[in-house]
């Protein structure tokens, strides 16, 4: 046989090539695609001492602002924050309500930022007035951007992420349930949603209105703790409605308050609720039940699962369970392979390799298990 010129190889690979492209039995070659960045919600807890202050950070780049802490806390710990993470404009800012540790540093950061015409869209409260120099102050820094929120109303994030009023000034959607003046039980209440996580915002609510807005509430992921933890809030029929597989409690080291109250504390231990805490306190989370962040914080969902972390957290991943149909099956095979670990062997009870979502939750609760991404 005769050997093949060194030059014609090239040629008849070519061809042999095209012959098995053409081949009708051959299978398209498939071009793995660029994985496209997963797009995320963000909820920044801003450690402010004895108040609350929360950034959203939309996955459409939406940003609310939720309080800003006391007097002094806007202009030295909220406007820093928000300037280190290059926000120079605020879509929308939610007042809860009126007492200075929740708005007492908003107009130091609205006028830290440039004025109100950086505030995008609108400033949502309770409506009325309320007579103190921070509540003066406010209003004169945010002018004309001011609106009453209503039961019932939603804030559009875009991206399937909303914002939903279910109390403010004593109201939910079905009309009046409270008419006093007690400015805390006039908090503006609203769950955050995104896919199928769910975080229930309860300003400084309390017992008085609790039980009449907990069914608009619903299940819930992650709780912000109403109060700072006060042994008026957190009631035990909100919890039943709420069962968050997290809690967040907003407290100042060295508070005249009692906050968190030991009460409200064993009730969401009870819920098997992982608590965590911008700082001390009147006490730390019992041993295993909870953490004390001791600064700032952030949460951040795809909308089906949630992560938290901070610098003195361990982080630690979590899916989302309140939105899950009964009777949904978890593929475990999938969990490993989505790089979620338990940190030691699994009980007996996981080892097969399919389970219901509520079997899977409960067996990591009564487990003391916490779900970690790699």
């Amino acid at each position: 046989m005769r050997k093949i010129k060194k030059g014609l190889w090239p040629i008849i690979l070519v061809f042999f090539f095209l012959v098995a492209c053409a081949s009708p039995t051959q299978q398209p070659v498939k071009v793995a695609a660029t994985p496209e960045k997963t797009k995320t919600l963000e909820i920044h807890v801003i450690n402010v001492g004895q108040g609350d202050s929360f950034l959203i950070v939309s996955p459409s780049g939406k940003k609310v602002l939720i309080d800003a802490g006391n007097t002094g806390r806007g202009a030295g710990f909220v406007l820093p924050y928000l300037q280190n993470h290059n926000i120079s404009s605020i879509d929308y800012i939610v007042a809860t309500h009126f007492h200075s540790d929740h708005i007492g540093g908003l107009d130091e950061v609205v006028n830290g930022l440039g004025g109100s015409t950086h505030i995008l869209s609108a400033v949502f409260d309770r409506g009325g007035s309320y007579d103190s120099g921070a509540f003066r102050d406010y209003l004169k820094s945010i002018g004309d951007k001011r609106k009453t929120i209503s039961p019932g109303q939603t804030i559009d994030l875009g991206d399937d992420v909303n914002m939903k009023c279910i109390t403010s000034n004593g109201d939910i959607p079905t009309g009046r349930v409270y008419s006093g003046t007690d400015e805390n039980t006039l908090s503006v209440v609203f769950v955050l949603k995104c896919h199928s996580f769910d975080m229930y915002f309860g300003g400084d609510s309390n017992s008085a209105i609790e039980p009449s807005l907990a069914p608009y509430a619903g299940d819930v992921d992650v709780y912000k703790v109403s109060h700072h933890g006060s042994a008026t809030s957190s009631s035990q029929q909100l919890l039943d409605y709420l069962k968050p597989e997290v809690s967040v409690i907003c407290v100042g080291d060295g508070n005249t308050y009692g906050h968190p109250d030991s009460g409200t504390v064993s009730r969401l231990v009870n819920m098997n609720s992982y608590i965590y805490q911008t700082e001390t306190g009147s006490a730390p989370p019992p041993s295993g039940k909870g953490e004390v962040a001791n600064g700032n914080f952030r949460i951040v969902t795809d909308g089906y699962s949630y992560t938290i972390s901070g610098a003195s957290l361990i982080t630690v991943t979590r899916l989302t369970d309140s939105r899950a149909p009964e009777g949904s099956i978890i593929n475990m095979n999938n969990m490993i392979g989505r790089g979620f670990w338990w940190g030691s062997a699994l009980p007996s009870q996981l080892e097969q390799r399919s389970i219901s979502y509520s079997t899977f939750f409960h067996i990591l609760v009564q487990n003391g298990i916490m779900l970690r991404n790699r």
